[in-house]
């Protein structure tokens, strides 16, 4: 639900360039970062910057088919934000933290916005030591270290999805955890099956799928990697 809105919450597209909007705000002039509504349209956009001061420029999160200059925008005065907590294991959710996988609503969990601090560096775990993946090639000849990130680089069918499967379901039996996949730009069908594999696997309960489709507009697919993010920085 948006909360109250005043006409000095509201204001008008001027410009629309694909998926990157121009609004024009009489009032006052929302901060970077917030999450804009066109209640017309459903659609949700982002302040990414300032042009001059009575102007922001956004990004769509959703497709800007029909939307066009003179669209009233409202400002909902804060960030984009996706529910964090145990009841999303399980679950598939868009960038918006919607279910998308035809289960019960989501419900009674905290709604975290992405653009959160990084942890302190007195908080950081300073030791090194390798995380055990239970994959002797990986183990062996290319070790992970605990806490750090990995890249995984490779074209089209050569096996990184079945790999990070198999990473998620090691991680989940060996060292009791939560699996986080995000996919970017993923394709639907990848993403069904890719949830099929887990629940078949038996790890899909302690698994959170969180999809930025091919299908969808650039401005989710950027946002989704942040959204995730923000869910597995609540289960660290």
């Amino acid at each position: 639900m948006l909360p109250a809105i005043s006409t000095a919450d509201t204001g008008v597209v001027s410009a629309l360039r694909g998926g990157v909007l121009d609004v024009e705000f009489p009032g006052h002039l929302p901060e970077l970062g917030n999450k804009l509504f066109l209640p017309d349209s459903g659609c949700v956009l982002e302040v990414v910057a300032h042009p001059n001061r009575h102007t922001v420029r956004a990004l769509a999160l959703n497709p800007t088919r029909g939307i066009g200059r003179g669209a009233r925008v409202v400002d909902t005065g804060g960030p984009l934000r996706v529910p964090v907590g145990p009841g999303l294991l399980g679950r598939m959710l868009s960038v918006f933290g919607e279910a998308i996988d035809d289960g019960p609503p989501l419900e009674a969990l905290r709604w975290d916005s992405i653009h959160r601090q990084p942890v302190s560096l007195t908080r950081r775990v300073t030791t090194w030591s390798i995380f055990e993946t239970g994959i002797k090639a990986i183990d062996l000849l290319a070790p992970l270290a605990r806490g750090e990130n990995a890249g995984l680089f490779g074209g089209a069918g050569v096996g990184k999805t079945v790999l990070i499967m198999e990473l998620i379901h090691n991680t989940i039996s060996r060292h009791h955890g939560v699996g986080m996949f995000c996919g970017i730009g993923e394709r639907c069908r990848e993403g069904e099956e890719l949830r099929r594999k887990l629940a078949e696997s038996g790890v899909l309960a302690r698994t959170v799928l969180l999809f930025g489709q091919m299908n969808e507009p650039p401005g989710a697919r950027f946002r989704v990697g942040h959204a995730a993010l923000t869910i597995a920085e609540y289960f660290r």
